[in-house]
């Protein structure tokens, strides 16, 4: 069977879907391959869109949630977008890569590459299945106006109310949950973890991450948990942010910390924590889910992520860090307050998907043998 997963860069959430669902039917026996559209038809294009977004998140985070929040409500600002992203120019760049490539089933990992695929079919050049992912706690903007995508992957069933509202047939979604790679599914012994990591095994680990970039306030976030008076060690990932890294190693903090930039121990790390503090990015709350991990969330951008929050608080998987609930009394609440970690780790196993992965792969594949 010859699966496409179609990605855009705009972030790294997309792609790390893509990459989770690749291995997946990877092991499973699928001839997969990855295209990122944006990339494929021209690397200006590809830069304008991801250089954009993270132009946008970082320095316009207002306005970009204000907008978010507007193509939400309003069909006109998605139909200037839509104009904006020129589908139909789009399309026709790619008719001939399917054309050429022939696949079988077509997985696709953002909304904008859902449009375009469904201008192609629509115009006569698709014919075969597409499964769209969504990749956070909410229905993004457009999926609404992608009827030729015979399937949707939400993060949960309680999405269902907003989808139909929005016009979404319930026959066409798929609440399989957010698929993060395999290794997220399997939890290992916390003191064991630890002790590959170079932790001290008895003592009480936080987790602090921001991203694949490091956003987030995490130079403010360690220096209050730190001033906290106890006895906690901290494990900081940068991710790409090296100024951040470099910030970090300058503190004077009484607690030990443990600074790692880029890593691919990501899952081992949230095995040895006890709970993490991150933004509400959809991919690391749905690891965090997956390895049954209490979160406290930061700094999230507006828009999606102000979704994700939301979804998360009110599950009581998280507890959110506002200008009237500090990141310090955030951790005090979780580790200090007898019974809470468990009453959280209870709300996470409601609503967490380990399987997810596995679950869109099998879908996939049984879909491949019927048609």
């Amino acid at each position: 069977m010859r699966v496409l997963i179609l990605t855009v860069t705009a972030g790294n959430g997309h792609n790390s879907t893509a990459t989770a669902v690749e291995e997946s039917l990877r092991t499973r026996g699928a001839d997969v391959s990855v295209l990122d559209m944006y990339k494929y038809i021209s690397r200006v294009l590809y830069n304008v869109v991801d250089k954009g977004y993270l132009f946008s998140v970082k320095h316009m985070p207002r306005q970009f949630g204000r907008a978010y929040s507007t193509m939400e409500r309003y069909e006109t600002p998605r139909k200037i977008v839509g104009l904006l992203n020129d589908n139909r120019f789009i399309a026709s760049r790619l008719a001939g890569f399917f054309k050429d490539y022939s696949p079988d089933l077509i997985v696709i990992t953002h909304v904008f590459g859902a449009q375009v695929l469904d201008v192609l079919k629509r115009q006569g050049h698709l014919a075969v299945p597409m499964m769209g992912i969504i990749t956070d706690y909410c229905i993004h903007p457009f999926w609404e106006e992608v009827p030729s995508v015979e399937y949707i992957v939400t993060a949960n069933t309680s999405f269902a109310y907003t989808a139909e509202h929005r016009g979404i047939s319930p026959d066409r979604l798929l609440p399989f949950g957010i698929p993060v790679a395999e290794r997220f599914s399997k939890k290992r012994d916390q003191k064991e973890a630890r002790r590959q990591l170079g932790l001290d095994e008895d003592q009480t680990t936080i987790l602090i991450m921001g991203g694949s970039m490091g956003h987030g306030d995490m130079l403010r976030n360690v220096a209050r948990i730190d001033a906290m008076d106890r006895n906690y060690q901290l494990v900081c990932i940068c991710g790409n942010n090296k100024r951040l890294y470099r910030r970090l190693g300058m503190l004077k903090t009484i607690n030990p910390i443990h600074l790692k930039g880029f890593t691919n121990q990501v899952d081992l790390y949230m095995d040895a924590a006890d709970c993490i503090v991150t933004k509400p990015g959809g991919l690391t709350t749905s690891e965090s889910l997956a390895k049954g991990l209490p979160m406290v969330l930061s700094s999230p951008i507006p828009g999606q992520e102000d979704r994700n929050a939301s979804f998360l608080l009110n599950s009581g998987a998280a507890v959110l860090v506002n200008k009237y609930f500090s990141v310090a009394e955030a951790i005090h609440y979780i580790l200090e307050t007898p019974g809470r970690l468990a009453l959280m780790r209870e709300a996470i196993a409601l609503i967490a998907h380990p399987d997810a992965v596995e679950r869109i792969s099998q879908f996939v594949l049984q879909l491949g043998r019927h048609d």
